[in-house]
């Protein structure tokens, strides 16, 4: 892992499992979250990713596994902060978000609030 452990962190981290979509250069990958909070997620996926690589995250933040059809999805510019390779299970990295929209960080902190 490139993380200093002993690194502070700004954000509670929650763990939720959501499906998300990673959008490299164009490619769509499928991750899922393993928690997440409101400045980033750490996600496991099939391929390895670089630290400091900027991708777009999308996810709907889902109530009992349910999307709700009245909440848009969340969607941001991400930056990969760490990556861990976890064997038979693929890769692990943590994600920053970069500049999330008022709305999107409103989004995000109504749906932490309910996942506490």
């Amino acid at each position: 892992m490139t993380q200093d452990s002993n690194q502070e962190r700004r954000h509670n981290r929650h763990p939720v499992r959501i499906s998300c979509e990673l959008t490299i250069s164009g490619e769509t990958l499928h991750a899922e979250t393993m928690n997440l909070s409101s400045g980033g997620a750490a996600i496991t996926f099939a391929r390895p990713l670089t630290v400091g690589e900027v991708v777009t995250v999308a996810f709907f933040l889902t109530q009992d596994g349910i999307e709700d059809p009245e909440r848009s999805p969340f969607e941001c510019a991400a930056s990969i902060r760490w990556v861990k390779a976890v064997g038979d299970r693929g890769h692990e990295a943590g994600l920053q978000f970069l500049s999330p929209s008022a709305e999107q960080r409103a989004l995000l902190r109504d749906f932490l609030k309910q996942a506490a």
